[in-house]
């Protein structure tokens, strides 16, 4: 699932006085990085039950019940991937106001995705939207990337000091920089692979494209500063 591949080091050279140690030192920064692209495991859809979408044809109740059965025919524990995001019901004497429920469905892949708006459609249900997707490892990901960039700066310090007849000592400072969380937000509508060939016959219809995760990338960066040990002579 992973290809692994390191950036080039990018090199700094600087040569520094340590004063408080009253003698000249050399000193190589180097900063290594390191990244990886991933397909997500996970992935959020935003359902939302809209009295006006209904037209009198079923109650808000009654809608939910549909909503229920669609999870369950695409095999989604609703009880630990569903939760109500918002919602406004009006009071009984104020029915006039349009009530409506949204939900948020975490699944785990892209079939499942595609499997719940399929589900959707056949029970009548169209506000279905994948609003993002991540990796749920992605803090076990990125620690193994810091490892990574950091020997790539020790090794890159190493070869370059080699080149001048000098060699590498130990790390006086480590300079980590942050990474984005690796979380692609979307608002794309999904639909269903079977919806628009209904009014097709098997022969005619096309193949439809299906609901995929498109691959994530997470990136460390690290820059080590070494002291640079004086020509061996």
């Amino acid at each position: 699932m992973k290809k692994l591949f390191f950036a080039i080091a990018f090199v700094a050279i600087s040569l520094g006085l340590a004063s408080a140690q009253e003698k000249n030192e050399a000193f190589i920064d180097i900063t290594g990085s390191a990244k990886v692209k991933v397909i997500p495991d996970r992935a959020e859809i935003e359902i939302t039950l809209r009295e006006a979408d209904l037209k009198g044809k079923y109650s808000l109740n009654e809608w939910e019940n549909k909503l229920a059965l669609a999870l369950t025919g695409a095999g989604v524990d609703a009880k630990k991937q569903l939760s109500l995001y918002r919602q406004y019901v009006a009071p009984a004497k104020r029915k006039t106001i349009n009530q409506y429920k949204t939900f948020k469905l975490e699944v785990y892949t892209a079939e499942e995705a595609q499997n719940v708006m399929d589900e959707l459609v056949k029970n009548e249900i169209s506000g279905g939207r994948l609003t993002k997707v991540w990796l749920s490892s992605r803090d076990a990901v990125a620690d193994s990337l810091k490892v990574e960039a950091i020997k790539m700066a020790k090794h890159d310090a190493t070869v370059l000091a080699e080149a001048i007849g000098q060699s590498v000592g130990s790390a006086t400072r480590i300079t980590y920089y942050p990474s984005r969380p690796a979380v692609v937000y979307r608002n794309v509508m999904l639909k269903s692979a079977g919806a628009e060939t209904m009014a097709l016959t098997a022969d005619a219809a096309p193949a439809l494209p299906q609901i995929d995760f498109e691959e994530i990338e997470i990136e460390e960066n690290v820059t080590v500063q070494f002291i640079l040990n004086p020509e061996k002579r």
